[in-house]
């Protein structure tokens, strides 16, 4: 695949890499996964969030999008919302996933951005 020219997009990239809490919840559940904590954070999800100029902007980046990040991390392990944490805690949000933000995201791709409905 050939790159075309650079270009920036008006968004900031989040991740959110799993710690020990969720492995631990994940063992709890009705059909318990045999899964290592590596293996879930070997492919994490890329979330855009809003792009921001000031380090002092992070804080409530990850706060206003943990409650979204943290019900569709759960969701892709398991979708009985009735076996999931309190997913408005914000600490709980942060006791169960490290969090990077970074400020710059670069598109590589040819071409429009299309978007799929969830």
């Amino acid at each position: 695949m050939a790159f075309g020219a650079v270009q920036d997009i008006n968004r900031s990239v989040l991740i959110a890499r799993a710690k020990r809490p969720l492995l631990t919840w994940l063992q709890t559940l009705p059909e318990p996964t045999d899964t290592s904590l590596e293996e879930i954070n070997r492919e994490c999800t890329a979330y855009l969030v809003p792009e921001y100029d000031y380090e002092t902007d992070v804080p409530d980046i990850i706060r206003d999008a943990s409650q979204t990040v943290f019900e569709m991390e759960l969701e892709s392990w398991w979708r009985d919302q009735e076996d999931w944490p309190d997913t408005t805690d914000h600490a709980l949000f942060l006791a169960w996933f490290d969090v990077e933000v970074h400020s710059v995201v670069h598109d590589l791709v040819p071409g429009p951005i299309l978007f799929n409905d969830l």
